[in-house]
């Protein structure tokens, strides 16, 4: 075996490049730990996710299976429903002692009927606006024809509460005396609803006036039942499908469309406060509007064509904005060249005066030096 003697500088080297070696041997077995560590941790993560899927696979196949059979059960129960309702319909009308031909003979006569009174309620409006012009005062309606029977509590409240019913005064007690569609006391009724009402302190003095809010409830006998009524929960478009966009009117617009969607409503309308227009709603939509200054009448499907001819003549008047828009530009333009040219042509001439004037300064010159040169080989002969 050889052996090789080293200085003692060298050793120590050595020495200090074995410490140095060595913790870094130490601290990349930490390093390894420490990565080992962080893996066997990434594997329980993992591990715990594969079970929760599992978990949440197995639950949402469970869900699947219980919708299925809920499905089918629904779908029992709807047959069910449909041969009981078809049973007892049919159980109705035997002991009613009819047939189906009578049935619906009745359901159209109370379709004709309730369209009798919606035409009639809105020719009762267009005379009260009509009416309204004439006295040149700016009065609001709100009229409403619904099945009371049907009503939900929820739908219609007191305006105001604690409110007394004007419609249960002795004034309107009695079958001569009913506030009903064909009757003369209905005019009395819309005009208290369209009046304003009187304000006084507690010594009796006047001291201003409010609208009578609030709608007036017709029942399908053609009665006046309720005044003063309040539309909850009122909803527009934006929010609820069963109403269409207002083009125009106010927050009493946007109450009447509403109401007209209500199962039990039938029809809902409206007298504008501000220009005495009466708009007519069915089933959320719109259907006429009435003006009473000019006499005239705007249904559904002229108010669309307006809209649509609005919209023509909107991007005709935007073409024809953009193409003025575009000759103003072209004007311009050939405006500057016009001036550039005009300037140019002007720059020219002043250069071919100015070159004009310098041929003749220069044919004068050559004219008098001529001159002096005949005068010099003249005088020498004299």
């Amino acid at each position: 075996m050889l052996f090789k003697i080293i200085s003692h500088r060298k050793f120590r080297a050595l020495q200090e490049e074995q410490r140095k070696l060595k913790d870094q041997c130490i601290g990349l077995e930490a390093e390894i730990r420490k990565y080992q560590q962080q893996e066997d941790n990434l594997d329980q993560e993992l591990q715990k996710k594969d079970e929760l899927l599992e978990e949440q696979s197995i639950s949402l196949k469970q869900m699947g299976q219980d919708f299925q059979t809920l499905e089918e059960e629904y779908h029992i129960v709807q047959e069910e429903s449909e041969a009981n309702r078809a049973e007892r319909i049919e159980l109705t009308i035997k002991d009613l002692g009819m047939s189906h031909e009578q049935i619906e003979k009745l359901w159209n006569d109370r379709t004709q009927l309730i369209d009798m009174y919606i035409d009639k309620l809105y020719s009762l409006a267009k005379h009260f606006a009509r009416t309204s012009k004439g006295l040149q005062k700016n009065r609001g309606l709100f009229l409403v024809l619904a099945d009371y029977r049907n009503m939900e509590g929820s739908n219609f409240s007191e305006f105001h509460h604690g409110q007394e019913e004007h419609l249960e005064q002795d004034l309107y007690k009695g079958i001569d005396h009913l506030p009903h569609l064909f009757s003369t006391k209905i005019s009395e009724v819309l005009a208290y609803m369209g009046e304003k009402t009187i304000i006084k302190d507690k010594s009796g003095k006047i001291t201003g006036h409010e609208e009578r809010d609030g709608s007036l409830l017709v029942n399908l006998q053609g009665v006046a039942f309720r005044s003063c009524m309040m539309v909850e929960g009122v909803r527009t478009f934006r929010v609820y499908e069963k109403v269409d966009q207002l083009q125009k009117g106010s927050s009493r617009h946007n109450a009447a469309i509403y109401a007209s969607s209500l199962a039990e409503v039938m029809a809902s309308m409206v007298v504008s406060e501000e220009n005495s227009e009466v708009t007519l709603f069915i089933d959320g939509k719109f259907i006429k509007r009435y003006d009473p200054h000019h006499d005239i009448e705007i249904t559904q499907e002229q108010e669309l064509e307006a809209e649509i001819e609005e919209g023509k003549i909107e991007a005709i008047e935007g073409e024809i904005a953009l193409q003025d828009d575009e000759a103003e530009v072209t004007e311009e333009i050939i405006n500057e060249e016009d001036i550039d040219i005009i300037e140019e042509v002007n720059d020219e001439g002043d250069e071919v005066a100015i070159e004009l004037k310098e041929d003749e300064s220069e044919h004068d010159e050559n004219g008098t030096s001529r001159l002096e040169d005949k005068a010099a080989v003249a005088q020498p002969q004299a």
